[in-house]
């Protein structure tokens, strides 16, 4: 189980997580706030991310921010 750090929310996987992100800062000002931190972490690149998707980068996000375990 992962849960939201916004709102508390919990889902399955990291993937879900990462879409109900998403989806809910097109009109919740604290998860859009949360997706342009997920936004401004991926913008600065690093060498062992090449092949890491998009899932992978955000659960590293929520480890190196504490929200993971």
């Amino acid at each position: 189980m992962v849960v939201c750090p916004v709102c508390g929310k919990e889902y399955a996987n990291s993937s879900s997580l990462l879409k109900h992100v998403k989806l809910k800062s097109r009109y919740d000002p604290m998860h859009m706030a949360f997706w342009m931190e997920f936004q401004k972490y991926m913008s600065t690149p690093r060498e062992d991310w090449a092949m890491l998707t998009k899932t992978d980068l955000f659960r590293e996000f929520l480890r190196e921010r504490g929200g993971l375990l």
